[in-house]
């Protein structure tokens, strides 16, 4: 199985840097500074907190009682003990304070800095929060190794495998992490953008399984693109790297939907299409925006989210709107492909409302060497071609009407 560590890929200003002359260390990703400031949550025993305004101030000061009252005060911040781990002592601060807790700033003490350094360190409650929760990344970005399994979309109509979505895992000696809850660790961390080029790398290495001809669909972040999809530089230099070509590239654009503007990522995927790659949106539940991302950029595969395809077969709305969706890829001539399909029952209704291909553990599980779809699938296809047999013989045996012999 083909593996990326973190050493694979250094982080400069310039994303695009994938030459071996890269940095080599951790820091590629997680700078020094951000770094430190993780280690210093790590082994906290103590924090300062700064309440800004009167009113968050005697929040947390009826919060804390005595022990807020009698902590030592520097400037305008206090020094507090914890006495359970950092996360769920901020949780605890959190869930206390309410509303006012966007007004409290924080800082983990720390034995070798200067108390009125560590404030300088003050950040909001939220963001220190989201840091903590995210620790375990920093370690996989330290010791783990990073690889994809491939999970194949096939069409309706015979089975035939369309492509492979490349899925970014994370493994250390102690547990595997799914993409999933990698890249909003990421954001938390503040290291999205090199993290999302290093999981381009990670999937490309391993690319070299799939069968010859096979697309990939690959997830990019489209709110990275930049102007003129400058953020895909590094993407285009690791396609010559791993001599893969832009021709069987599919760019599954996630989150597309929360995407602002419209215009630049209009020239940002005009830019990739002049490369040879191709578009699809990823996770559609909006036909409206959906309609309005067709309009500017007319992708080649538009996939709904599974949080409409999943149970679709017992829920009437469902049913509605991806009819919808099956009506705008007639109109706007896109491939519809349905992902999260779990059972045959909600594929029977995919199938009528216009999807044309299908993703999901129904359809194939994500695998490390990419394989055939499922017996159960297959067996699918095959009966729905026994029945389309069938309803053609009874429609050549039936006795002419008056007016089909007329």
């Amino acid at each position: 199985m083909a593996r990326v560590t973190i050493e694979k890929i250094g982080y400069l200003p310039a994303v695009d840097r994938l030459e071996s002359e890269q940095l080599k260390q951790t820091e590629g990703v997680l700078d020094g500074r951000t770094l430190g400031r993780l280690d210093r949550w790590r082994y906290a025993r103590a924090l300062f907190v700064r309440p800004d305004g009167v009113e968050a101030e005697r929040a947390v000061a009826l919060a804390f009682g005595r022990r807020w009252s009698r902590a030592q005060v520097y400037g305008r911040a206090r020094r507090l003990l914890m006495e359970a781990d950092p996360e769920s002592f901020l949780n605890r601060m959190q869930d206390t304070l309410g509303p006012l807790a966007h007004n409290v700033r924080v800082a983990p003490e720390d034995p070798r800095q200067t108390k009125w350094d560590a404030m300088s360190n003050l950040a909001p409650l939220s963001r220190a929060k989201s840091e903590v929760r995210a620790l375990w990344f920093a370690d996989l970005l330290r010791g783990g190794d990073f690889f994809a399994k491939f999970q194949p979309i096939a069409e309706l109509a015979d089975g035939d495998v369309i492509g492979y979505e490349g899925l970014l895992r994370g493994h250390t000696q102690s547990a595997s992490r799914p993409s999933a809850e990698m890249f909003p660790a990421a954001r938390a961390l503040r290291v999205e953008r090199p993290f999302e080029t290093l999981s381009w790398l990670s999937v490309l290495e391993s690319a070299a399984a799939l069968p010859r001809e096979s697309r990939l669909f690959l997830n990019v972040n489209p709110q990275l693109f930049g102007e003129e999809g400058e953020g895909l530089l590094g993407l285009w230099r690791a396609l010559d790297e791993y001599s893969f070509p832009a021709s069987r590239l599919v760019l599954d654009l996630v989150e597309v939907e929360n995407v602002s503007s419209l215009e630049s990522l209009a020239r940002a995927v005009a830019h990739a299409r002049e490369q040879g790659a191709s578009v699809a949106l990823d996770d559609v539940t909006s036909p409206y925006r959906t309609i309005q991302l067709c309009e500017s950029f007319r992708p080649q595969w538009a996939k709904v989210d599974c949080d409409i395809t999943r149970g679709v077969a017992r829920d009437v709305r469902r049913r509605t709107i991806l009819k919808f969706f099956g009506r705008l890829a007639r109109h706007f001539s896109f491939g519809l492909i349905a992902e999260g399909v779990e059972n045959a029952a909600d594929l029977d209704v995919c199938l009528s409302a216009g999807v044309v291909a299908a993703q999901g553990y129904f359809v194939g599980h994500p695998k490390p060497e990419p394989e055939a779809p499922e017996a159960a699938f297959l067996d699918w296809i095959a009966s729905r071609a026994e029945s389309a047999a069938v309803d053609s013989d009874e429609k050549m045996d039936a006795p002419e009407t008056e007016e089909r012999a007329s």
